[in-house]
């Protein structure tokens, strides 16, 4: 199977929420042009509270595995984090759920086949945490903490991949601003400071292209951050979530020039 550090073209997918029908659709539209390897950008949501998720990520797997594709995944912020930190990180530092399904914990890092660097940091606060219930729809995991920005440090990554977003990014602050009144305010509070701390990692590691999810939102800009020595260039990518085969919610990157080829589902499946 192909791994990230192999890969030459790797699928990513945005928030997925444990959509079965939906990643195996992808799972297809990347087969037919010979992607083995897919990568989701946070809200997994497989492993979730319920009898039958073992079965679910076990058909997943095999499905998956029919088309000779490994799955990874950064964490979101609809994660039963209860059940996914059960699994133990390998020595190669990703946390195996199944054979080719893997979790990328926050901080991990390798060497792409471009030689380029990939550093992984999940993770986002919700901003509807009110109306949800500690233990069965919410999980304080989600949100980033300091250890986090330790274990990803502050060498630069020329690729990013996370589910949470920068600040200032002018198309996704607009969005935010018009949907803000749908939200309490503490809640406004809390994801805001769970995109506060993101921001930081961010700037630890001055990505070249970051990319994301979180939003349900697509978003594709470059922005320029800093002033003199601290200046650097990013192009911020968020994928749209499952649901609508019309939104741009998957693409592939071709790890050696960072070209993205993104689509929607209805014009390629």
């Amino acid at each position: 199977m192909e791994s990230l550090s192999t890969a030459e073209r790797i699928g990513i997918l945005g928030d997925v929420h444990g959509d079965l029908d939906h990643v195996l659709r992808v799972s297809g539209a990347m087969s037919t042009r010979d992607i083995r390897t897919l990568l989701v950008l946070g809200d997994f949501g497989f492993i979730w509270p319920g009898a039958n998720w073992d079965n679910v990520v076990a058909k997943l797997s095999k499905r998956l595995l029919a088309r000779g594709q490994s799955l990874f995944f950064v964490d979101g912020n609809h994660e039963d984090f209860s059940r996914l930190y059960r699994f133990p990180i390998g020595p190669d530092g990703l946390r195996w759920i199944r054979p080719n399904i893997a979790h990328i914990p926050r901080g991990y890092r390798t060497r792409l086949a471009s030689g380029r660097t990939l550093a992984a940091l999940g993770g986002a606060s919700s901003v509807d945490v009110e109306y949800r219930r500690e233990g069965y729809s919410w999980w304080p995991q989600e949100s980033i903490t300091e250890a986090d920005l330790d274990a990803v440090g502050d060498e630069p990554a020329e690729l990013l991949v996370g589910h949470d977003a920068p600040l200032n990014l002018p198309g996704l602050d607009r969005r935010l601003a018009q949907t803000a009144d749908q939200w309490p305010s503490a809640g406004r509070e809390y994801a805001a400071a769970g995109r506060r701390m993101f921001h930081r990692g961010f700037l630890q590691l001055r990505p070249a292209l970051y990319l994301g999810g979180h939003y349900h939102h697509h978003i594709d800009e470059t922005v320029v951050i800093g002033v003199g020595d601290d200046r650097f260039e990013s192009r911020v990518v968020l994928l749209d979530k499952n649901g609508d085969p019309t939104t741009i919610s998957q693409g592939i990157l071709n790890v050696t020039t960072f070209n993205l080829d993104l689509f929607c589902l209805a014009n390629r499946t």
